[in-house]
């Protein structure tokens, strides 16, 4: 007779969304690129206020003066009014970690009304 004995150990799960990859929660605010920071990225691209772009938190683009792993990436961002697809094409010095800087195109499809200026966001690669 064999007889097994299991313990029990604490488990951490990560959700995750389509295609298992891993989700992100923070804020989500706009810029106009042509007034901060300029007319192209801080991963190269050139932007404006109708690209499909996300400025990705300080955190998590990681050094600040080169190009972050995450430059060229596709994201889901979520949030209370819709969703859409973005390139990660910049950097938020001033976001925190799960936060992401939104052109007004992406804001206005995302959060809705620009004279909030902020909203919960939900973001994950795709």
């Amino acid at each position: 007779m064999f007889i097994a004995t299991v313990a029990s150990l604490p488990v951490t799960l990560e959700r995750r969304k389509e295609g298992g990859s891993k989700s992100y929660h923070g804020t989500g605010t706009w810029f106009v690129p042509v007034n901060e920071g300029g007319p192209y990225g801080s991963c190269g691209p050139k932007e404006d206020s109708n690209s499909l772009i996300a400025a990705l938190n300080h955190e998590q683009y990681g050094e600040m003066n080169r190009k972050s792993p995450w430059c060229g990436k596709k994201i889901k961002v979520e949030g209370e009014k819709g969703a859409v697809v973005v390139t990660i094409n910049d950097a938020c010095p001033g976001c925190g970690f799960g936060d992401l800087d939104l052109t007004p195109k992406v804001f206005k499809e995302v959060i809705g009304d620009m004279n909030k200026g902020v909203g919960p966001i939900t973001w994950y690669a795709v």
